[in-house]
């Protein structure tokens, strides 16, 4: 389905949710969510998933419920579009997320899921591709630790966010070599800047480190 599709169908009150998207649509579809009065909640299953499914909301929802399952399989699944996210080669497997239908298929396949490792979800440190629509402290910010902008803001209006020594403000810009740190979330590197995307979006490469 397409991103207009999810749009059309949130219209009207009612809470839906996506498949797996990549970096650039995801940070589409909060752009025409917000332009819609929607809200939007992104779940990659573990901390440093770059796929991820979002679901759209009226204001008048307090919270969603996180969709995403994470498993380890013994041997590499096949490819099962939206409804799989994110999958890493580990020493004992494949680390896989999935929606429900996308835990239905394997099972049916005949896979066996076994739970995902404690570590997974507190993932140290990864490097990641990210879309932001500016290279600002707030924007970059809350994409990289996976928390809400309005959240992230928060935290560095009360003076826990900092950037090249100093306390950052939310509309500080980050260059490459610069990095943020969060107390409580970690830090965040900008290595790269890898371009603009065609709806003006930046497309950066970090690495961020979990604290």
């Amino acid at each position: 389905m397409d991103l207009a599709a999810y749009l059309k169908r949130a219209r009207g009150g009612r809470v839906v949710r996506t498949g797996f998207l990549e970096p650039e649509d995801q940070a589409l579809l909060e752009e025409m969510a917000r332009a819609e009065g929607l809200k939007v909640s992104l779940f990659g299953g573990f901390p440093l998933a770059e796929r991820k499914v979002a679901i759209l909301y009226p204001e008048e929802v307090p919270s969603v419920q996180d969709p995403v399952e994470v498993y380890l399989l013994e041997k590499e699944p096949p490819d099962l579009g939206e409804a799989m996210g994110d999958v890493e080669a580990l020493e004992e497997g494949f680390l896989v997320t999935l929606l429900p239908e996308g835990k239905k298929a394997l099972l049916e396949a005949g896979y066996t899921l076994h739970p995902a490792p404690e570590a997974v979800f507190k993932a140290s440190k990864g490097v990641r591709t990210l879309v932001v629509p500016s290279l600002r402290v707030d924007a970059l910010g809350a994409k990289g630790f996976g928390v809400s902008r309005s959240y992230f803001v928060q935290g560095v209006r009360a003076g826990k966010v900092r950037l090249r020594g100093k306390l950052a403000s939310p509309k500080d810009e980050m260059r490459p070599g610069d990095t943020l740190l969060a107390e409580g979330l970690g830090s965040l590197r900008l290595l790269e800047v890898l371009g603009s995307t065609r709806r003006g979006n930046f497309k950066v490469k970090v690495e961020v480190e979990r604290g």
